[in-house]
């Protein structure tokens, strides 16, 4: 007796779909620590209040003087280096080598006017901490209305029972 196998029209959908995840997850949800296609990437977080932003940027082992802050229009640009470990003369025999070196750079345009002037920056133990403010003329005020005051008027309810 054989056996007659039936056609399915979506298995090759599927191996295309786990294709899909699998660079997906690879791409964003576990990429390479530090490492873009294009080079070095510093991991960056940022969030909006009503005074301005914040921006935290992690770049461990980064010296001061290898970062560079400027700002232009509404867009922070942030650039620098990521040094060695050890030193390219020194022979050593690699287990695990996750850090990387080399040159990054990354940009952030806010959608609020910024005052450029008002920047502030710290950078302890590996994290770069800038506070943006908003443009003053950006920022949310309360306005005053003007008029005569009036007394509000009693609504008198007639009717029969």
């Amino acid at each position: 007796m054989s056996m007659m196998m039936r056609h399915d029209p979506f298995r090759d959908f599927v191996s295309l779909r786990n294709a899909m995840d699998q660079l997906f997850e690879q791409s964003f949800v576990r990429p390479t620590w530090g490492q873009s296609s294009q080079g070095m990437h510093a991991m960056i977080d940022a969030y909006e209040t009503e005074q301005g932003y914040h921006v935290r940027a992690l770049l461990p082992g980064v010296k001061t003087e290898d970062i560079e802050l400027t700002v232009r229009d509404n867009t922070l640009f942030l650039k620098g280096t990521f040094h060695p470990w050890t030193s390219q003369e020194e022979k050593v025999n690699w287990l695990i080598q996750e850090s990387g070196s080399g040159k990054f750079e990354r940009s952030i345009t806010f959608p609020k006017p910024i005052n450029a002037d008002g920047i502030e920056t710290s950078y302890e133990q590996g994290v770069l901490t800038i506070t943006i403010p908003v443009a003053e003329e950006s920022r949310p005020r309360k306005i005053a209305v003007s008029g005569r005051k009036t007394e509000p008027k009693q609504v008198v309810e007639s009717g029969t029972k």
